[in-house]
């Protein structure tokens, strides 16, 4: 409750000794002559005590947002209300030097001033009133009750003992266990969300392309995403060339496969497309950017959750940019929303108690608030963006718990998926989890998140928390992999335009005869000695390997010469072939596949002396022997010296059985296949 009063000579006394006295420095309001400020700040209020009949007050950290030049005794009326004190519970009473703080609950100022009510602003004694504080963003209030000669100059829920932070050998143990966390997830999520490899998923499941993206940036090996690939360039040809694409057996149209917010579809394709080292604007004649970036696409995924973000994390996973013109939506614009919501995003965080909004939103914002970057036009305000970027990592860093943990979705702490979100954050902003160095302060009592990480991925018995794995834990294993890669000098999660894949020796795909003319676009890596990691330097330097303004087109590359193909003289007789094959089988003689969906069937086949898979794939022929199953693909790769696998990727027409037959240099092996 604020009443109006005057302040006696002895609490005006009392304030001056404690300020010139007091231990800690004074904190000076800030200048009131300024002009009217627009905007929105959060600020973090903490009140605790004891009086001498056992009453007591702890509020714990209290979180308000409130306008741009609110003076302290409105924002500790609001949160104390939001702490469930009515206007009766708190006694604000203003004077001829502000209004103060002089009741919560049941303990007032002492009647002889011996324990009274002390105002503190980050850590030290305010030199002002509480009413004639002007407060910043990321301000802490402390309101202790208090007696003169007392050292405390913060509530406990701000304590923060530096002392304890990670030195380098406990640093080296939490990223070693971080690694080691990474690559249990990535299995366990592996074997939940693809299992055994025989459905092969494509862009009518954009989730199961998020999650291949989020295995590939953990450097999870597996072929399995050759086959998933393979697929969705196959899909999007079919889109380019007829408008629709057969799922499940019936053909759908792009607009059913975009579904309800298509822009976050196209984002995940391009994600995973990118991270396979493929160029999202040439997938099967299929240019995913442009569509993407189509304002039309834009507007019809307005309500989607977190649009821009994820847009702006797609763009820049290849630094792709959108076509020019009135029609495409640009970078420009998706970071001018991103930080105009910043506001917004704090107050949702603070409306659901999770932080998640705030940490989704900065995850694309590094380069934008911390490079001198051009972006397509000169229209974006860098200062909007530079205050909403420290806006952001403010709130994380200050909603933070002492023991190092973060609330989520009510009274929970240690939420495994806010938690997720947040480390995501740090990595995409290149902050080390476990050094202070920088000015961040995302150690908490010598709590870091790798620690918060540990207690959901048991590394000794190789076990996944239950509940994490009940719903989405590839966010954490990209919380994992993003923390992970700040802390060894990577590019970052999400940029992965320089992602170490290379091209074969041998072609992966067996073609069906040989080209006739040069290929229409150029390989999507280049040169060919492309260094299997990044360059260690710190995160801010640009990689020595490339140059950091990748051309928004690839260059496409030119057709050789044609000369004439000697004619095949009558004496020249066809060479025969060096390769002896000595075993075929098959990596598993039965195979299920539902009416519509795509199935792979593996061979081993094994030469009596090394061979490239090249020679092998020629020498194999496939074969079915009903109409109810197609063979889409063949592929081959060498899996040892003289062993080469052979995938072949089969389509289920009809239901009923067939048999795919592999013959080999006079070897042959059988597999049947189940179409349900």
């Amino acid at each position: 409750m604020i009443k109006k009063k005057w302040m006696s000579s002895l609490l005006a006394a009392a304030l001056a000794f404690t300020t010139v006295f007091g231990a800690g420095v004074t904190v000076k309001a800030a200048d009131e002559t300024g002009d009217a400020q627009t905007g929105k700040i959060t600020v973090y209020v903490a009140a605790e005590g004891e009086d001498d009949k056992g009453h007591t007050v702890d509020t714990g950290k209290i979180a308000v947002q409130v306008d741009k030049g609110t003076k302290g005794d409105v924002a500790v009326a609001q949160a104390l209300q939001k702490a469930g004190y009515t206007e009766s519970d708190y006694l604000i009473e203003d004077s001829e030097y502000g209004a103060n703080l002089n009741k919560i609950g049941d303990i007032a100022n002492a009647a002889d001033w011996s324990k009274y009510w002390g105002f503190y602003i980050n850590g030290a004694y305010a030199s002002a009133s509480l009413g004639k504080t002007t407060l910043q963003d990321n301000d802490k209030i402390s309101y202790l009750y208090t007696y003169y000669g007392d050292t405390a100059v913060q509530a406990k829920v701000f304590d923060d003992d530096a002392s304890l932070n990670p030195d380098s050998d406990k640093t080296a143990s939490l990223l070693a266990n971080a690694k080691a966390q990474q690559e249990v997830l990535a299995d366990a999520i592996f074997k939940k969300v693809f299992g055994d490899g025989q459905t092969v998923y494509g862009i009518e499941t954009p989730d199961a392309l998020y999650v291949a993206f989020s295995l590939l940036r953990a450097d999870y090996k597996s072929d399995y995403f050759d086959e998933m690939y393979a697929n969705v360039e196959s899909q999007l040809k079919s889109l380019a060339d007829t408008g629709s694409v057969t799922v499940e057996g019936e053909a759908k149209d792009e607009a059913v496969i975009a579904g309800k917010y298509p822009e976050l579809t196209y984002a995940k394709i391009v994600l995973f497309v990118t991270a396979m080292g493929k160029d999202a604007r040439k997938v099967g004649g299929y240019n995913l950017i442009e569509k993407m970036a189509q304002k039309s696409t834009y507007e019809a995924s307005s309500e989607a959750y977190m649009l821009d973000n994820t847009m702006l994390l797609a763009l820049d996973s290849g630094n792709y940019f959108p076509p020019a013109g009135d029609d495409y939506i640009t970078k420009t614009d998706l970071v001018n929303n991103i930080a105009a919501k910043m506001d917004d995003s704090i107050a949702q965080a603070l409306a659901w108690n999770s932080v998640d909004s705030v940490a989704m939103a900065l995850q694309p914002l590094y380069k934008y608030a911390t490079d001198d970057i051009l972006l397509e036009d000169t229209s974006s305000n860098r200062t909007a963006v530079q205050e909403a970027y420290k806006k952001g990592i403010h709130f994380l860093e200050s909603t933070q718990n002492a023991d190092g943990t973060w609330s989520g979705y009510g009274t929970e702490t240690n939420n495994v998926w806010t938690l997720a979100q947040i480390m995501t954050a740090m990595g995409q902003l290149r902050i080390n989890p476990c050094s202070e160095t920088d000015g961040t302060d995302f150690i908490k009592n010598g709590v870091t998140v790798l620690d918060d990480a540990a207690v959901f991925v048991d590394v000794e018995n190789k076990k996944v928390d239950d509940n994490l794995m009940s719903y989405q834990p590839e966010q954490l294993l990209r919380g994992l992999t993003a923390v992970i890669r700040a802390m060894e000098g990577k590019d970052s999660l999400y940029d992965v335009r320089y992602t170490g894949v290379t091209p074969s020796v041998t072609p992966s795909v067996v073609p069906s005869e040989a080209p006739s003319e040069a290929p229409s676009q150029s390989p999507a890596v280049s040169p060919s000695n492309v260094p299997s990691e990044t360059s260690s330097a710190a995160p801010s330097q640009s990689p020595a390997v490339s140059p950091s303004n990748v051309p928004s087109q690839t260059p496409v590359a030119s057709a050789p010469a044609k000369t004439a193909t000697p004619a095949a003289t009558a004496s020249a007789a066809p060479a025969k072939s060096k390769v002896k094959v000595t075993k075929v089988k098959a990596v598993k003689t039965k195979v299920t596949v539902k009416k519509g969906k795509k199935a792979v069937v593996k061979w081993n086949v094994t030469t009596a002396k090394k061979a490239s898979a090249a020679s092998v794939a020629k020498l194999v022929k496939v074969s079915v022997n009903k109409k109810n199953v197609k063979v889409v693909k063949k592929s081959a790769k060498t899996k040892k010296a003289k062993v080469t696998q052979i995938t072949v990727t089969v389509k289920g027409v009809k239901k009923g059985n067939a048999v795919v037959t592999l013959k080999a240099d006079k070897k042959k092996s059988k597999v049947k296949v189940v179409v349900r």
